[in-house]
């Protein structure tokens, strides 16, 4: 049931406001005059230029049937003056009671970095932002509850939208300027290659949670045919920072996605042993944290990927990711982030190669290490 509208915002109402009707944007900027504001624009009809893209869009949205409730609206706003009151203004116009498109809950999200003072922070951080929310919503909501209103915005972010929708299969929605309704955007063909992301999971995972890192700490570096689209580096004092661009961001999002939402498809073809877990080999350094990592291994033997527990790892304290290193031979070192000396274990597991390693650690982590990492 498709029930959460998830609405970029441009600035075309405080236009239209000023221009059209002769309200000072000095004034409308002001708090105080937001909610009048508001119930002058529900005087008029949604469908009317001078209540902007946004309202004129989500109209159309709604009297087109794309959603089968109003459960959720939420404003995705630019880091901008303008951006913000016009998401508040948004936001009160759809929460009160005689709108006839009243919406449930409705929230404004300001996007970090999205404005137009520095093309840089604008693709770093501003289009990041963006992927980052609309793929929060879908991993909590799933893809399936939520539709795209593309319409409002910068064009970069509205393509970018448009773009982020289809790879994570939202469907989206955009008006042009001169026409009377909606259309929904023709699907296009994402590439999704899990292999790839598996064989790479380190790497995604360490940018993804520490976003920038100097080059030289990655523990597993890529350097490929994609690197380019993926990564962006940058030197600064003679080092190398590396980031994720939003495109390598969108790719490591939309394969998380699609790996909770396939993962039993894609583990059952898998080798498994089936040795009882009492009988696999644990080897642990008999030095702090012996008697937690015991425990852990002993959890990990049941799993039937798991082969035995080589060793314990040296500390890694400051380590934020539980997957530190997976390898082509089935082997993989899981860290507990939790623990204040970054405990960790050398798991051989039945994969066959990286890609397999990898799908086999996100399951071991999943399963049975949520009470020692941390962000679970």
């Amino acid at each position: 049931m498709r029930q959460r509208l998830i609405c970029t915002v441009g600035t075309s109402l405080l236009s239209n406001l000023n221009n059209k009707v002769g309200l000072e944007t000095g004034s409308i900027k002001q708090p105080e005059s937001w909610r009048n504001v508001s119930l002058f624009l529900l005087e008029k009809s949604n469908k009317d230029k001078v209540c902007g893209a946004e309202i004129n869009s989500i109209a159309s949205i709604c009297q087109k049937g794309f959603l089968d409730r109003l459960t959720e609206l939420t404003f995705l706003v630019s880091d901008t003056e303008e951006g913000k009151v016009t998401g508040q203004i948004l936001k009160l116009y759809y929460e009160n009671q005689v709108n006839p498109i009243r919406f449930d809950n409705v929230e404004v999200i300001t996007l970090a970095g999205l404005n137009g003072k520095s093309f840089r922070e604008f693709q770093v951080r501003g289009l990041k932002s963006l992927v980052k929310e609309i793929s929060n919503k879908a991993r909590i909501f799933t893809p399936e509850t939520i539709a795209i209103n593309a319409t409002g915005g910068y064009k970069a972010q509205i393509s970018f939208a448009g773009i982020i929708g289809q790879a994570l299969d939202i469907p989206v929605y955009y008006m042009f300027e001169e026409f009377p309704e909606i259309i929904a955007l023709p699907a296009q063909p994402v590439d999704l290659n899990l292999t790839f992301w598996f064989e790479h999971y380190p790497f995604f995972e360490q940018l993804y949670e520490e976003e920038t890192i100097a080059k030289d700490d990655l523990v597993d570096p890529y350097q490929g045919e994609y690197y380019d689209a993926l990564v962006d580096e940058v030197v600064v004092d003679g080092k190398s920072l590396v980031s994720l661009t939003p495109i390598g961001l969108l790719f490591h999002e939309r394969c998380n996605l699609h790996f909770q939402r396939d993962q039993s498809v894609l583990i059952q073809h898998i080798h498994k042993d089936y040795t009882k877990p009492s009988q696999k080999r644990i080897c642990i350094r008999h030095d702090h944290g012996e008697e937690i990592l015991g425990q852990v291994a002993r959890k990990l033997c049941q799993s039937p990927y798991v082969k035995e527990i080589i060793n314990s790892l040296p500390f890694n304290t400051r380590w934020v990711n539980p997957i530190r290193r997976i390898y082509d031979n089935g082997k993989l070192e899981l860290v507990l982030t939790r623990t204040d000396q970054g405990l960790g274990l050398c798991v051989q597991t039945t994969g066959k190669n990286k890609a397999e390693t990898g799908a086999i650690a996100r399951l071991l982590v999943e399963e049975y290490l949520q009470d020692y990492v941390h962000g679970n």
